[in-house]
């Protein structure tokens, strides 16, 4: 089978958690022996074309449709957002006639993919990794400041072209990564699959086992957060827990969406005179000796998220045998529901709920060797090779 996988942008030296799904996806793909090739835009990457690993790369440069458009609104959008327009990404997808085009992306990015297969007469499939049936309000906002007050001229475009944006109610199928999407469209849809998040258990096993035992380790006890720099990761809880916890340090793993939170975050370690226990380590590339240090050097992992459709770095923190503490919020809180003797959770914001969690992880070293277990037994549920296989059948049907 031929699959053209869509995403938005594909950057290895800026990444988040959607652009991981794409990419083990792909790759436990073309070990089975597909033909895959991933079409994105040049967004934080300006290589046209490559290929990694034998798969494929061809980006197309976005044009993101506001005026005015500074370079610093471009830089910014790249990062996240933009709805933007892809000249050239239809066209490339045609000249290579794929059995089935998987949109990673919504709004023009979708419709695209949508009208495209519809000429080449082959299956389309979404994927809703976003959790936008939970997102707070606020965040929302935050989403659209960047083009508050710009003239939105791209909406003339659309309606010249007949856009009609039923997105993702027209794909033959609809890949959820949450279960409040998945619960919400397939009572409308017919063809709806659940599929979470996946992990390589064998690279974090395999990486992690290398490196020192964490009880011969001495203070601070260090805290990992592998998340993106967005407000929607919520680490601002994580700074000023270091207030209230002098024998701790934060590790900050992602790249920055915001920057203006970056700032935020900086400005409050200054604050409360704790910055030189907070480090800001920057994106790692997924699977890198670089990203498996991180999490072996770490006593314990935090995912402190506002809201959050599944957790992909969980199941990392998992299978390198690190005890989880988590935000008890959306897909993120029913995957360590489903596994109560992996993580401990605590109820979004709540910080005496995280202390108290800290407080037990940090005093009981069998606990976190329970928990350690029992993480990574339960990251073995979650292999690519076998999320990727359930994908290829989910095709057929769409």
């Amino acid at each position: 089978m031929r699959i053209a996988h869509v995403i938005r942008r594909l950057s290895f030296g800026d990444w988040g958690g959607t652009e991981q799904v794409v990419w083990n996806i792909a790759k436990a793909q073309k070990a089975a022996g597909h033909a895959v090739r991933i079409f994105a835009t040049t967004a934080l990457c300006p290589t046209r074309s490559e290929t990694v690993d034998g798969i494929e790369i061809v980006r197309f440069k976005p044009i993101y449709p506001w005026w005015p458009m500074p370079k610093s609104l471009v830089a910014e959008l790249d990062r996240k957002g933009g709805n933007p327009f892809v000249p050239g990404l239809g066209r490339a997808l045609k000249d290579w006639r794929p059995d089935v085009i998987h949109c990673h992306a919504m709004a023009r990015l979708a419709e695209l993919c949508l009208r495209t297969a519809a000429k080449l007469g082959v299956p389309s499939v979404v994927s809703l990794h976003g959790g936008g049936a939970n997102v707070p309000g606020e965040e929302a906002a935050s989403l659209k400041a960047p083009t508050r007050g710009r003239l939105p001229w791209g909406k003339l475009v659309d309606y010249a072209m007949g856009w009609t944006r039923r997105v993702p109610e027209d794909f033959g199928g609809i890949v959820c990564v949450g279960e409040d999407e998945y619960q919400h469209y397939r009572a409308c849809h017919p063809h709806v699959m659940f599929l979470p998040n996946g992990v390589d258990c064998d690279l974090f096993a395999r990486a992690t086992a290398r490196h020192a035992p964490r009880a011969a380790r001495h203070a601070p006890f260090s805290i990992l957060c592998v998340a993106r720099i967005d407000r929607q990761k919520n680490q601002r809880l994580l700074v000023d827990l270091l207030a209230r916890h002098p024998d701790v340090a934060v590790r900050l793993v992602g790249p920055v969406t915001q920057p203006d939170y970056r700032d935020e975050l900086a400005a409050r370690a200054a604050e409360l005179g704790v910055a030189d226990r907070l480090t800001f380590a920057g994106a790692l590339k997924p699977g890198s000796a670089e990203l498996i240090a991180e999490y072996a050097r770490a006593d314990a992992f935090v995912l402190p998220s506002r809201h959050e459709p599944f957790g992909i770095v969980v199941l990392e923190a998992w299978a390198a045998g690190l005890p989880v503490i988590a935000s008890d919020v959306g897909g993120l809180g029913r995957l360590c529901a489903a596994h109560p003797d992996a993580a401990l959770t605590f109820a979004p914001g709540d910080a005496a709920a995280l202390d108290a969690a800290l407080a037990r992880v940090k005093g009981a070293p069998d606990l976190r060797a329970r928990l350690s277990a029992a993480g990574r037994a339960a990251a073995r549920g979650y292999d690519w090779r076998t999320l990727a296989a359930r994908l290829v059948d989910f095709y057929i049907g769409a």
